[in-house]
C-alpha cells in the first residue's frame, strides 16, 4: 500500500480551441483571429481559486514545493533540502566536495550569515505557504475533498521537520491573506502546533485513506519528539505496516531534478558516512538491507579524501523519497513499549518493522543502554536519508539524558585540518531578523 506524488506536471489544460474554419467564418473577411491561439498548457491565475481544476493545480504545485523543501532541486532557486542539511549535521552523510559554506554543516559549525543554507530554510516556509494556498482554494470550491487532509498533513510534516532540525525560537510567519510575522516558537510549541495541524488533517482526510495514514504517522512523529510516547503509539496504531507515502522528483526542469542524486553521484559531495566522528553509526559498511550501498570507498574525485559510498535508494535523478510509512509507525510503537518497560511488545514491534525487509527479529541486548542503542539504530537504518536523524540525535540528549558529544560526530574533522563545532541543531538564518519579532535563537540546546 503506497502513495507517490510527483513534482513533475503541475499545470492543467483549460480553455477552448475553436475550429479554424468556424473562426474564419465568424471573423468575416478578416483572418486576424487565425493568429490568436489558446494556451492549452496553462491555467489563468485568476481561475486557480475559483474551480476544482484550479485547486487541483495548486495541490500539484504544493506537492512539488514540498518535494523541493525535503530533498532540494538542481535549479529554479531551489535549495539543497532538509535531507542534505540533516544528513550533514548528523552522522548520515559526509562532505566530499570543497565549498567551505557547505562544509560548515557537516562540521557542526554553521554561521548565522551562511547564505548557502538560506534557500533551504526559505523552501521550508515556501512549501508550507504553497500548501495553504491550495487548502484555501479547496475550501472555497470543494471543502470535503480529501486532498485538504493531505495538504494539512504535509504542513504538519514541514512544521515537525522545523522543530526537529532548527533551533528553539524559529517562527512561522504567514503571507495569506497578508504578511503576518510569526512569533518565535519554542521547540515544544512547534511540535504542539504540528500535532494540532495533524489532527486537522485527519479530520479533513475524509475517504482519503492515504492522507489519513500520512497524518497519523506525522502526528505520532511530533508526539514522539514531544516525549508523549503512549499518545504517539495510539496515533499510529491503525496505520498498516505496508503503508508508504512518497514524493517523486522529475526530469522536465532543473527545479524538479534531485539535488540529492546530483550532489551524490555527480559531484561526490554527499557521501554516506561510516562511524563519522567516533560516535557515528556504520552506515556505509553495515551491509544492512534497509540501506543498500554502492561504491568502493576510494576517495572522492573532488576532495581526494572522503570515502566514496553512495546510497542506491537515490541513484536516479527522478527518485522517490519516503515521507512517512508503516515501518515508522511500528518503530514509534516499539519505542513507546520500551518506555513502558514492556520488552516482549518492544521486540514484537521491532520484528514487525524488520519483516518489511525480510529481516530476522532483533535480539534483546540485555541492558537498558543497549536497548536504547538498538532502538535508535533501527530507526536510523529504516529512515536513513529522510530528514529524521537530527531529530533523533537531539532526542537522545533531550529525552534520554545522553551527553551531546557522546551522541554527535565529534572531535577532529575528516579533512582540512579542522575540528568539529558543537551545533546540535541548525541556526535560523540571519535574514529571519527582517521579522521584527525575531532576534535570534532562544537557545541552541538539543
Amino acid at each position: 500500500m503506497s502513495s507517490t506524488h510527483s513534482v513533475r506536471a503541475t499545470r492543467r489544460t483549460i480553455g477552448r480551441v475553436a475550429p479554424l474554419l468556424l473562426a474564419a467564418s465568424l471573423a468575416g473577411c478578416s483572418t486576424d483571429g487565425l493568429l490568436t491561439a489558446a494556451r492549452p498548457d496553462q491555467i489563468d491565475p485568476a481561475e486557480l481559486s475559483s474551480n476544482l481544476q484550479g485547486a487541483g493545480a495548486l495541490h500539484a504545485g504544493a506537492i512539488g514545493d514540498f518535494t523541493v523543501a525535503l530533498s532540494g532541486g538542481t535549479g529554479g532557486g531551489a535549495g539543497l533540502g532538509q535531507i542534505i542539511a540533516s544528513g550533514y549535521l548528523s552522522d548520515e552523510f559526509m562532505f566530499g566536495a570543497t565549498p567551505p559554506e557547505l562544509r560548515e554543516m557537516d562540521a557542526r559549525a554553521v554561521r548565522e550569515a551562511n547564505n548557502a543554507w538560506l534557500p533551504v530554510y526559505i523552501d521550508l516556509h515556501r512549501a508550507r505557504e504553497s500548501a495553504e494556498r491550495a487548502i484555501t482554494a479547496f475550501k472555497a470550491v470543494a471543502p470535503s475533498d480529501g486532498r485538504v487532509g493531505e495538504l494539512l498533513a504535509l504542513q504538519a510534516a514541514l512544521i515537525t521537520i522545523q522543530g526537529e532540525n532548527y533551533c528553539s525560537g524559529a517562527p512561522l510567519s504567514t503571507t495569506q491573506p497578508e504578511l503576518t510575522y510569526g512569533e518565535p516558537l519554542t521547540t515544544a510549541a512547534t511540535f504542539a502546533l504540528a500535532v494540532t495541524k495533524a489532527d486537522a488533517a485527519i479530520a479533513g482526510a475524509g475517504s482519503n485513506t492515504s492522507a489519513r495514514n500520512l497524518a497519523a504517522v506525522i502526528k505520532g512523529r511530533a508526539l514522539l519528539n514531544a516525549g508523549q510516547y503512549a499518545a504517539a503509539a495510539t496515533a499510529v496504531a491503525s496505520v498498516p505496516t505496508s503503508f508508504e507515502y512518497r514524493v517523486s522528483h522529475g526530469l522536465a526542469t532543473a527545479r524538479q531534478q534531485s539535488i540529492v542524486w546530483s550532489y551524490m553521484y555527480n559531484t561526490q559531495g554527499l557521501l554516506v558516512a561510516n562511524r563519522e566522528g567516533t560516535n557515528g553509526l556504520d552506515f556505509a559498511t553495515a551491509g544492512d538491507p534497509r540501506l543498500p550501498i554502492e561504491g568502493d570507498g576510494r576517495p572522492s574525485s573532488f576532495d581526494n579524501v572522503t570515502p566514496r559510498y553512495f546510497v542506491r535508494l537515490y541513484n536516479t535523478q527522478n527518485h522517490t523519497v519516503l515521507v512517512a510509512g508503516g515501518v515508522e509507525a511500528r518503530l514509534i510503537e516499539a519505542e513507546a513499549a520500551l518506555q513502558a518497560s514492556n520488552l516482549p511488545l518492544w521486540l514484537s514491534k521491532l520484528a514487525d518493522a524488520r519483516a518489511r525487509y525480510n529481516m530476522p527479529a532483533a535480539e534483546d541486548p540485555g541492558t537498558a543502554a543497549g536497548r536504547v542503542d538498538l532502538m535508535f539504530r533501527e530507526r536510523a537504518f529504516s529512515m536513513f536519508g529522510t530528514s529524521h536523524r537530527v531529530g533523533d540525535l537531539r532526542r537522545l540528549t533531550r529525552q534520554y539524558g545522553r551527553g551531546r558529544e557522546t551522541v554527535w560526530p565529534t572531535g577532529a574533522y575528516h579533512k582540512d585540518n579542522l575540528n568539529r563545532g558543537t551545533d546540535a541543531n541548525i541556526i535560523v538564518p540571519i535574514s529571519e531578523k527582517n521579522n521584527p519579532k525575531f532576534t535570534g535563537c532562544i537557545d541552541r540546546n538539543p
